[in-house]
Protein backbone atom coordinates (compact mmCIF):
# COMPACT_ATOMS: atom_id res chain seq x y z
CA UNK A 1 0.00 0.00 0.00
CA UNK A 2 3.01 2.57 1.06
CA UNK A 3 4.59 1.61 -2.55
CA UNK A 4 1.24 2.60 -4.38
CA UNK A 5 1.25 5.73 -2.17
CA UNK A 6 4.90 6.62 -3.28
CA UNK A 7 4.50 5.40 -6.77
CA UNK A 8 0.63 8.12 -7.13
CA UNK A 9 3.29 10.87 -5.50
CA UNK A 10 5.95 10.44 -8.10
CA UNK A 11 3.46 10.72 -11.15
CA UNK A 12 2.26 13.57 -9.74
CA UNK A 13 5.82 15.49 -9.11
CA UNK A 14 6.58 14.42 -12.34
CA UNK A 15 3.29 15.41 -13.86
CA UNK A 16 3.56 19.40 -12.62
CA UNK A 17 8.03 19.80 -13.66
CA UNK A 18 6.19 18.45 -16.75
CA UNK A 19 3.89 21.40 -16.65
CA UNK A 20 6.36 24.24 -15.29
CA UNK A 21 8.86 23.23 -18.42
CA UNK A 22 6.21 23.77 -20.88
CA UNK A 23 4.77 26.39 -19.00
CA UNK A 24 8.45 28.13 -18.96
CA UNK A 25 9.26 26.90 -22.70
CA UNK A 26 6.71 29.37 -24.27
CA UNK A 27 6.55 31.91 -21.60
CA UNK A 28 10.01 32.78 -21.74
CA UNK A 29 9.24 33.57 -25.87
CA UNK A 30 5.88 35.61 -24.71
CA UNK A 31 8.09 37.85 -22.48
CA UNK A 32 8.50 41.61 -23.65
CA UNK A 33 10.77 41.07 -26.37
CA UNK A 34 11.70 45.52 -27.05
CA UNK A 35 15.31 46.15 -27.28
CA UNK A 36 15.23 49.50 -25.79
CA UNK A 37 18.38 47.95 -24.11
CA UNK A 38 20.77 45.40 -24.54
CA UNK A 39 19.98 41.29 -24.40
CA UNK A 40 20.64 39.71 -21.80
CA UNK A 41 23.71 37.19 -22.03
CA UNK A 42 21.81 34.14 -22.01
CA UNK A 43 19.45 35.18 -24.82
CA UNK A 44 18.76 33.57 -28.12
CA UNK A 45 18.42 35.59 -30.79
CA UNK A 46 17.49 35.55 -33.79
CA UNK A 47 17.09 38.88 -34.82
CA UNK A 48 17.46 41.72 -32.64
CA UNK A 49 17.35 45.67 -33.08
CA UNK A 50 16.52 48.45 -31.63
CA UNK A 51 12.23 49.41 -31.89
CA UNK A 52 12.73 52.92 -32.30
CA UNK A 53 14.49 52.09 -35.57
CA UNK A 54 12.00 49.90 -37.17
CA UNK A 55 10.08 51.71 -40.07
CA UNK A 56 8.79 48.84 -41.57
CA UNK A 57 8.04 44.97 -40.95
CA UNK A 58 6.69 43.22 -44.11
CA UNK A 59 4.71 40.21 -44.12
CA UNK A 60 4.57 37.07 -46.51
CA UNK A 61 2.44 34.45 -45.01
CA UNK A 62 -0.96 32.28 -45.61
CA UNK A 63 -2.93 35.86 -45.93
CA UNK A 64 -0.59 37.53 -48.07
CA UNK A 65 1.94 39.50 -48.72
CA UNK A 66 1.99 42.90 -47.43
CA UNK A 67 3.88 45.86 -45.52
CA UNK A 68 3.52 48.39 -42.75
CA UNK A 69 6.10 51.49 -42.75
CA UNK A 70 6.62 54.46 -40.89
CA UNK A 71 4.46 57.62 -42.69
CA UNK A 72 5.85 60.27 -40.01
CA UNK A 73 7.30 60.14 -36.48
CA UNK A 74 4.09 59.32 -35.00
CA UNK A 75 2.06 57.50 -37.77
CA UNK A 76 2.00 54.20 -39.67
CA UNK A 77 0.71 52.94 -43.25
CA UNK A 78 0.20 49.87 -45.48
CA UNK A 79 0.69 48.85 -48.26
CA UNK A 80 -1.02 48.13 -50.27
CA UNK A 81 -3.53 50.31 -49.05
CA UNK A 82 -6.97 49.53 -47.66
CA UNK A 83 -9.69 51.08 -46.72
CA UNK A 84 -10.09 50.71 -43.58
CA UNK A 85 -7.70 53.08 -41.00
CA UNK A 86 -4.31 51.37 -39.62
CA UNK A 87 -4.10 51.51 -35.42
CA UNK A 88 -1.02 52.77 -34.99
CA UNK A 89 -0.86 51.49 -31.25
CA UNK A 90 -1.12 48.02 -32.90
CA UNK A 91 1.82 48.35 -35.33
CA UNK A 92 3.89 49.74 -32.26
CA UNK A 93 2.80 46.58 -30.43
CA UNK A 94 4.28 44.47 -33.79
CA UNK A 95 7.47 46.52 -34.11
CA UNK A 96 8.00 45.79 -30.47
CA UNK A 97 7.08 41.68 -31.08
CA UNK A 98 9.67 42.20 -33.83
CA UNK A 99 12.39 44.18 -32.65
CA UNK A 100 14.27 40.94 -31.40
CA UNK A 101 12.81 37.36 -31.66
CA UNK A 102 13.86 35.17 -28.89
CA UNK A 103 14.87 31.54 -29.13
CA UNK A 104 14.37 28.49 -26.96
CA UNK A 105 17.05 26.47 -28.36
CA UNK A 106 19.26 26.12 -31.21
CA UNK A 107 18.85 22.92 -32.96
CA UNK A 108 21.31 22.93 -35.56
CA UNK A 109 24.26 25.39 -35.94
CA UNK A 110 24.36 25.15 -39.81
CA UNK A 111 21.51 22.64 -41.30
CA UNK A 112 22.40 20.93 -44.22
CA UNK A 113 18.93 19.76 -44.75
CA UNK A 114 16.55 22.44 -44.59
CA UNK A 115 13.73 20.79 -45.43
CA UNK A 116 13.12 18.52 -42.30
CA UNK A 117 12.51 21.59 -40.63
CA UNK A 118 9.59 23.53 -43.50
CA UNK A 119 12.37 25.81 -43.71
CA UNK A 120 13.60 25.11 -47.55
CA UNK A 121 10.22 26.30 -48.33
CA UNK A 122 9.19 29.07 -45.34
CA UNK A 123 6.06 28.76 -44.63
CA UNK A 124 5.66 32.42 -43.84
CA UNK A 125 8.61 35.10 -43.42
CA UNK A 126 8.73 38.75 -41.33
CA UNK A 127 10.96 40.99 -42.61
CA UNK A 128 12.34 44.11 -40.54
CA UNK A 129 13.45 47.48 -42.14
CA UNK A 130 15.77 49.79 -40.00
CA UNK A 131 16.40 53.35 -40.55
CA UNK A 132 19.85 52.89 -41.74
CA UNK A 133 18.39 50.91 -44.84
CA UNK A 134 19.43 47.47 -43.50
CA UNK A 135 16.74 44.91 -43.33
CA UNK A 136 16.55 41.57 -40.63
CA UNK A 137 14.67 38.58 -41.59
CA UNK A 138 12.85 35.43 -39.77
CA UNK A 139 11.79 32.53 -41.73
CA UNK A 140 9.59 30.46 -40.18
CA UNK A 141 9.20 26.74 -41.03
CA UNK A 142 7.03 23.62 -39.04
CA UNK A 143 6.00 23.15 -36.09
CA UNK A 144 7.74 20.91 -33.99
CA UNK A 145 6.58 17.24 -33.83
CA UNK A 146 5.45 17.99 -29.86
CA UNK A 147 3.50 21.13 -31.38
CA UNK A 148 5.26 23.10 -28.05
CA UNK A 149 7.54 25.19 -30.36
CA UNK A 150 7.96 26.50 -33.97
CA UNK A 151 11.40 26.30 -36.51
CA UNK A 152 12.86 29.60 -37.72
CA UNK A 153 15.80 30.45 -38.99
CA UNK A 154 17.79 34.31 -39.96
CA UNK A 155 17.68 34.56 -43.74
CA UNK A 156 21.18 35.36 -43.71
CA UNK A 157 22.44 31.81 -42.51
CA UNK A 158 21.65 28.08 -41.84
CA UNK A 159 21.29 27.87 -37.92
CA UNK A 160 17.46 26.73 -36.88
CA UNK A 161 16.10 27.83 -34.08
CA UNK A 162 13.08 26.54 -32.01
CA UNK A 163 10.38 30.08 -31.11
CA UNK A 164 7.94 29.36 -28.25
CA UNK A 165 3.95 29.22 -29.74
CA UNK A 166 3.65 32.32 -28.46
CA UNK A 167 4.98 33.39 -32.27
CA UNK A 168 2.70 31.90 -34.02
CA UNK A 169 -0.21 33.68 -34.00
CA UNK A 170 2.43 36.83 -34.98
CA UNK A 171 4.27 35.35 -37.33
CA UNK A 172 0.65 34.58 -39.65
CA UNK A 173 -0.49 38.49 -38.88
CA UNK A 174 -2.87 39.58 -41.52
CA UNK A 175 -3.67 43.21 -42.57
CA UNK A 176 -7.26 43.12 -41.15
CA UNK A 177 -5.27 42.18 -37.94
CA UNK A 178 -3.68 46.52 -38.17
CA UNK A 179 -7.06 47.71 -38.91
CA UNK A 180 -8.90 49.82 -36.43
CA UNK A 181 -11.68 47.59 -35.27
CA UNK A 182 -13.96 50.31 -33.52
CA UNK A 183 -16.35 51.81 -35.57
CA UNK A 184 -17.92 54.88 -33.55
CA UNK A 185 -15.77 54.18 -30.19
CA UNK A 186 -18.10 56.61 -27.63
CA UNK A 187 -20.50 55.71 -25.13
CA UNK A 188 -23.77 55.16 -25.29
CA UNK A 189 -25.28 58.57 -24.26
CA UNK A 190 -23.50 60.12 -26.41
CA UNK A 191 -25.69 58.36 -29.44
CA UNK A 192 -28.08 60.81 -30.96
CA UNK A 193 -30.06 58.75 -33.54
CA UNK A 194 -30.28 55.42 -34.51
CA UNK A 195 -32.34 54.60 -38.07
CA UNK A 196 -33.19 50.98 -38.59
CA UNK A 197 -33.85 49.55 -42.05
CA UNK A 198 -34.78 45.72 -42.93
CA UNK A 199 -35.59 44.66 -46.03
CA UNK A 200 -35.57 47.66 -47.09
CA UNK A 201 -38.04 49.07 -45.27
CA UNK A 202 -37.86 51.81 -42.46
CA UNK A 203 -38.46 49.96 -39.30
CA UNK A 204 -37.57 53.14 -36.90
CA UNK A 205 -35.67 56.17 -36.82
CA UNK A 206 -34.95 57.40 -33.49
CA UNK A 207 -33.68 60.77 -31.68
CA UNK A 208 -32.02 60.68 -28.67
CA UNK A 209 -32.66 64.10 -27.20
CA UNK A 210 -31.35 63.29 -23.61
CA UNK A 211 -30.71 60.54 -21.05
CA UNK A 212 -34.50 60.67 -20.35
CA UNK A 213 -36.24 62.06 -23.28
CA UNK A 214 -36.72 60.26 -26.84
CA UNK A 215 -38.62 60.42 -29.94
CA UNK A 216 -39.57 58.01 -32.75
CA UNK A 217 -39.55 60.04 -35.87
CA UNK A 218 -40.71 57.75 -38.46
CA UNK A 219 -42.38 55.74 -39.93
CA UNK A 220 -45.07 57.53 -37.23
CA UNK A 221 -43.77 60.04 -34.96
CA UNK A 222 -44.00 59.23 -31.27
CA UNK A 223 -42.28 59.94 -27.81
CA UNK A 224 -39.91 56.92 -27.18
CA UNK A 225 -39.72 54.49 -24.10
CA UNK A 226 -36.29 56.19 -22.87
CA UNK A 227 -35.65 52.42 -21.14
CA UNK A 228 -36.09 50.63 -24.98
CA UNK A 229 -34.08 53.60 -26.63
CA UNK A 230 -30.94 53.32 -24.31
CA UNK A 231 -30.47 49.58 -25.01
CA UNK A 232 -30.79 50.16 -28.57
CA UNK A 233 -27.82 53.18 -28.17
CA UNK A 234 -26.12 50.76 -25.70
CA UNK A 235 -26.16 47.75 -28.22
CA UNK A 236 -25.01 49.91 -31.16
CA UNK A 237 -21.70 51.39 -29.51
CA UNK A 238 -20.61 47.82 -29.04
CA UNK A 239 -20.87 47.08 -33.11
CA UNK A 240 -16.66 46.45 -34.09
CA UNK A 241 -15.34 45.19 -37.05
CA UNK A 242 -14.22 41.59 -36.41
CA UNK A 243 -12.07 40.51 -39.19
CA UNK A 244 -11.80 42.03 -42.76
CA UNK A 245 -12.68 39.04 -45.09
CA UNK A 246 -12.77 40.37 -48.49
CA UNK A 247 -11.39 43.94 -50.14
CA UNK A 248 -12.57 42.97 -53.37
CA UNK A 249 -16.01 40.95 -52.94
CA UNK A 250 -19.08 39.67 -54.45
CA UNK A 251 -20.91 41.06 -52.77
CA UNK A 252 -23.49 38.65 -53.92
CA UNK A 253 -21.68 35.77 -52.36
CA UNK A 254 -22.17 37.20 -49.03
CA UNK A 255 -25.27 38.59 -48.82
CA UNK A 256 -24.35 42.15 -50.18
CA UNK A 257 -25.42 42.95 -53.38
CA UNK A 258 -29.21 42.80 -51.35
CA UNK A 259 -28.47 43.69 -47.36
CA UNK A 260 -30.96 42.22 -45.09
CA UNK A 261 -31.05 45.06 -43.08
CA UNK A 262 -28.89 48.44 -42.31
CA UNK A 263 -28.20 50.36 -39.38
CA UNK A 264 -27.13 53.96 -39.42
CA UNK A 265 -26.03 55.75 -35.69
CA UNK A 266 -24.26 59.22 -35.01
CA UNK A 267 -22.98 61.71 -32.08
CA UNK A 268 -22.66 65.17 -32.36
CA UNK A 269 -20.24 64.57 -35.21
CA UNK A 270 -19.98 62.00 -37.03
CA UNK A 271 -22.36 59.09 -38.67
CA UNK A 272 -21.90 55.71 -39.12
CA UNK A 273 -24.16 53.20 -41.58
CA UNK A 274 -23.67 49.49 -41.31
CA UNK A 275 -24.92 46.93 -44.04
CA UNK A 276 -25.80 43.64 -42.83
CA UNK A 277 -25.51 40.42 -45.30
CA UNK A 278 -25.70 36.44 -44.56
CA UNK A 279 -25.36 35.13 -41.18
CA UNK A 280 -22.54 33.01 -40.51
CA UNK A 281 -23.53 32.26 -37.10
CA UNK A 282 -26.98 32.70 -36.69
CA UNK A 283 -27.55 35.42 -34.20
CA UNK A 284 -23.59 36.04 -33.68
CA UNK A 285 -21.75 36.62 -36.60
CA UNK A 286 -22.74 38.53 -39.97
CA UNK A 287 -21.05 39.60 -42.92
CA UNK A 288 -21.57 43.14 -43.30
CA UNK A 289 -19.45 46.23 -45.28
CA UNK A 290 -20.41 50.34 -45.35
CA UNK A 291 -22.21 51.88 -48.33
CA UNK A 292 -19.11 53.37 -49.74
CA UNK A 293 -16.53 51.04 -49.79
CA UNK A 294 -16.16 47.39 -51.18
CA UNK A 295 -14.60 45.50 -48.89
CA UNK A 296 -16.74 43.23 -46.82
CA UNK A 297 -15.62 42.17 -42.89
CA UNK A 298 -17.24 40.13 -40.04
CA UNK A 299 -19.38 41.73 -37.35
CA UNK A 300 -20.36 40.26 -33.70
CA UNK A 301 -24.31 41.00 -34.24
CA UNK A 302 -25.40 39.59 -30.79
CA UNK A 303 -25.42 42.95 -29.01
CA UNK A 304 -28.15 43.75 -31.36
CA UNK A 305 -30.89 42.31 -29.75
CA UNK A 306 -33.78 45.05 -31.46
CA UNK A 307 -33.73 43.30 -34.77
CA UNK A 308 -37.21 41.60 -34.10
CA UNK A 309 -38.68 44.38 -31.87
CA UNK A 310 -42.35 45.98 -32.97
CA UNK A 311 -42.40 49.70 -33.89
CA UNK A 312 -45.38 49.18 -30.79
CA UNK A 313 -42.94 48.49 -28.21
CA UNK A 314 -40.53 51.13 -28.68
CA UNK A 315 -43.47 53.71 -27.97
CA UNK A 316 -43.54 55.62 -24.92
CA UNK A 317 -46.32 53.84 -22.58
CA UNK A 318 -47.59 57.32 -21.35
CA UNK A 319 -50.08 59.04 -22.64
CA UNK A 320 -48.50 62.32 -20.90
CA UNK A 321 -45.41 62.29 -18.71
CA UNK A 322 -44.57 65.97 -17.47
CA UNK A 323 -42.49 66.55 -13.85
CA UNK A 324 -44.05 68.00 -11.51
CA UNK A 325 -41.79 70.69 -11.87
CA UNK A 326 -42.87 71.67 -15.23
CA UNK A 327 -46.40 72.49 -14.14
CA UNK A 328 -48.31 75.43 -12.09
CA UNK A 329 -51.90 73.61 -11.66
CA UNK A 330 -53.83 70.80 -12.74
CA UNK A 331 -57.19 70.18 -13.40
CA UNK A 332 -59.22 66.94 -13.30
CA UNK A 333 -62.77 66.27 -14.66
CA UNK A 334 -63.42 62.98 -13.29
CA UNK A 335 -67.37 61.43 -12.44
CA UNK A 336 -68.91 64.75 -12.72
CA UNK A 337 -66.88 66.93 -10.78
CA UNK A 338 -63.42 69.03 -11.49
CA UNK A 339 -60.80 68.83 -8.99
CA UNK A 340 -58.35 72.02 -9.53
CA UNK A 341 -54.75 71.50 -7.79
CA UNK A 342 -52.29 74.16 -7.75
CA UNK A 343 -48.37 73.35 -7.83
CA UNK A 344 -45.23 75.52 -6.15
CA UNK A 345 -42.52 74.00 -6.94
CA UNK A 346 -38.52 75.28 -5.22
CA UNK A 347 -36.70 75.01 -7.97
CA UNK A 348 -33.47 74.10 -5.39
CA UNK A 349 -35.37 72.04 -2.69
CA UNK A 350 -38.22 69.81 -3.76
CA UNK A 351 -39.01 69.42 0.57
CA UNK A 352 -40.23 73.28 0.06
CA UNK A 353 -42.85 72.19 -2.95
CA UNK A 354 -46.38 73.06 -1.29
CA UNK A 355 -49.90 72.05 -2.96
CA UNK A 356 -53.31 72.73 -2.74
CA UNK A 357 -56.50 71.16 -4.06
CA UNK A 358 -59.88 73.01 -4.61
CA UNK A 359 -57.84 75.79 -2.57
CA UNK A 360 -56.90 73.76 0.33
CA UNK A 361 -53.70 72.89 2.11
CA UNK A 362 -52.64 69.08 0.19
CA UNK A 363 -49.31 69.27 1.78
CA UNK A 364 -50.37 65.27 3.45
CA UNK A 365 -48.21 62.85 3.97
CA UNK A 366 -48.93 59.23 5.09
CA UNK A 367 -47.42 56.87 7.62
CA UNK A 368 -44.49 56.37 5.95
CA UNK A 369 -43.43 60.15 5.13
CA UNK A 370 -44.79 60.37 1.39
CA UNK A 371 -47.04 63.10 0.41
CA UNK A 372 -50.38 62.08 -0.95
CA UNK A 373 -50.38 64.80 -3.60
CA UNK A 374 -47.47 63.59 -5.33
CA UNK A 375 -49.03 59.94 -4.87
CA UNK A 376 -52.09 61.55 -6.80
CA UNK A 377 -49.80 63.37 -9.27
CA UNK A 378 -48.08 60.42 -10.12
CA UNK A 379 -51.58 58.64 -10.74
CA UNK A 380 -52.62 61.15 -13.21
CA UNK A 381 -49.30 61.20 -15.16
CA UNK A 382 -49.09 57.83 -14.60
CA UNK A 383 -51.71 56.22 -17.25
CA UNK A 384 -50.24 54.31 -19.16
CA UNK A 385 -51.37 52.69 -22.50
CA UNK A 386 -52.39 48.93 -22.95
CA UNK A 387 -53.08 48.71 -26.81
CA UNK A 388 -51.14 50.91 -28.99
CA UNK A 389 -53.14 51.11 -32.06
CA UNK A 390 -52.93 53.59 -34.79
CA UNK A 391 -55.52 54.66 -37.28
CA UNK A 392 -58.70 55.06 -35.21
CA UNK A 393 -60.52 58.75 -35.17
CA UNK A 394 -62.24 59.04 -32.41
CA UNK A 395 -65.17 60.78 -31.36
CA UNK A 396 -67.79 61.44 -28.35
CA UNK A 397 -67.65 62.81 -25.04
CA UNK A 398 -64.45 62.15 -23.14
CA UNK A 399 -65.13 60.31 -19.72
CA UNK A 400 -61.84 61.93 -17.88
CA UNK A 401 -60.07 65.48 -18.88
CA UNK A 402 -56.67 66.45 -17.20
CA UNK A 403 -55.52 69.59 -18.02
CA UNK A 404 -51.65 70.38 -17.15
CA UNK A 405 -51.06 74.03 -17.31
CA UNK A 406 -47.44 74.51 -18.13
CA UNK A 407 -44.87 76.58 -16.87
CA UNK A 408 -43.59 79.27 -17.70
CA UNK A 409 -46.87 80.79 -19.38
CA UNK A 410 -49.83 78.70 -18.32
CA UNK A 411 -49.94 77.07 -21.53
CA UNK A 412 -52.34 74.26 -21.06
CA UNK A 413 -51.99 70.57 -22.72
CA UNK A 414 -55.35 68.42 -22.33
CA UNK A 415 -55.72 64.94 -22.41
CA UNK A 416 -58.91 63.28 -22.72
CA UNK A 417 -60.08 59.63 -22.36
CA UNK A 418 -63.03 59.25 -24.38
CA UNK A 419 -64.67 56.25 -24.14
CA UNK A 420 -63.83 53.50 -26.81
CA UNK A 421 -66.11 50.54 -25.42
CA UNK A 422 -67.13 49.27 -22.27
CA UNK A 423 -63.31 48.37 -21.11
CA UNK A 424 -61.38 51.18 -22.88
CA UNK A 425 -60.40 54.37 -23.43
CA UNK A 426 -58.86 56.28 -26.71
CA UNK A 427 -56.35 58.37 -25.35
CA UNK A 428 -56.30 62.09 -27.00
CA UNK A 429 -53.71 64.77 -26.73
CA UNK A 430 -54.92 68.52 -27.27
CA UNK A 431 -57.60 67.06 -29.43
CA UNK A 432 -55.09 64.79 -31.38
CA UNK A 433 -55.47 60.62 -30.94
CA UNK A 434 -52.35 59.74 -29.26
CA UNK A 435 -52.59 56.19 -31.04
CA UNK A 436 -52.77 54.98 -27.61
CA UNK A 437 -55.47 52.83 -25.81
CA UNK A 438 -56.38 53.27 -22.24
CA UNK A 439 -57.95 50.03 -20.49
CA UNK A 440 -60.41 51.95 -17.94
CA UNK A 441 -59.63 49.60 -15.12
CA UNK A 442 -56.38 51.36 -14.61
CA UNK A 443 -57.87 54.30 -12.98
CA UNK A 444 -59.50 52.24 -10.69
CA UNK A 445 -56.62 50.53 -9.36
CA UNK A 446 -54.85 51.05 -5.62
CA UNK A 447 -52.51 53.79 -7.33
CA UNK A 448 -54.76 54.91 -10.02
CA UNK A 449 -56.47 57.96 -9.66
CA UNK A 450 -59.69 57.32 -7.74
CA UNK A 451 -58.08 55.43 -4.87
CA UNK A 452 -55.27 58.14 -4.53
CA UNK A 453 -57.49 61.38 -4.95
CA UNK A 454 -59.87 59.72 -2.14
CA UNK A 455 -56.78 59.14 -0.18
CA UNK A 456 -55.90 62.96 -0.48
CA UNK A 457 -59.41 64.27 -0.31
CA UNK A 458 -60.34 62.25 3.53
CA UNK A 459 -56.21 63.74 5.07
CA UNK A 460 -57.56 67.05 3.21
CA UNK A 461 -61.07 67.17 5.08
CA UNK A 462 -59.66 66.03 8.35
CA UNK A 463 -56.89 68.45 8.38
CA UNK A 464 -59.90 71.01 7.79
CA UNK A 465 -61.99 69.86 10.60
CA UNK A 466 -59.20 69.51 12.98
CA UNK A 467 -57.93 72.88 11.61
CA UNK A 468 -61.77 74.27 12.76
CA UNK A 469 -61.97 72.50 15.92
CA UNK A 470 -58.82 74.59 16.73
CA UNK A 471 -60.27 77.14 16.44
CA UNK A 472 -63.60 76.50 18.32
CA UNK A 473 -65.35 76.97 15.03
CA UNK A 474 -66.15 73.63 13.98
CA UNK A 475 -66.04 72.15 10.70
CA UNK A 476 -68.07 70.17 8.46
CA UNK A 477 -65.86 68.88 5.59
CA UNK A 478 -64.95 65.71 7.00
CA UNK A 479 -68.91 65.02 6.85
CA UNK A 480 -68.77 64.78 2.84
CA UNK A 481 -65.47 63.19 1.92
CA UNK A 482 -67.12 62.74 -2.07
CA UNK A 483 -67.06 65.99 -3.12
Amino acid sequence: MKTFRNAIILVVILGLLAGAYFYLNNKKAGEDNSSDGPPDEDEILVISSEKDKINSIEFNNDSGHFKVYKKDSENWAIEPEMEFPLSNETVNAAASDFSSVVANKIIEEKASDLSKYGLDKPRATVKVGLSDGTFKEVEVGNETPTSDGIYVKNKTDDKVYVVGTYYRSKFQFSRSYFAVKDILPVEADKIKKVTYEKNGELQFALNIKSETEAELTAPIKEEAEISEASKITAAVVKLTVKDIVDENPDLAKYGLDKPAYSIEYSDDTTTKKILFGNELEKGKIAYAKYPDSKSVFTIDISPLTFLDTKFSNLVSTFVFLPNIKDVNKVELTIDGKTIVSEIYTDKEDSSKDTFKVDGKDANMENESGNSLFRAFYSAMIGITMNKYEPGHNPSGTPEVTIKYYMKPDSKPVTIEYIPKDEHYYYAMKNGVYTNRIVLKSKLDEVDGVRETYKTLKEAIDKAEAEKGASNGTGNDASKDTNK
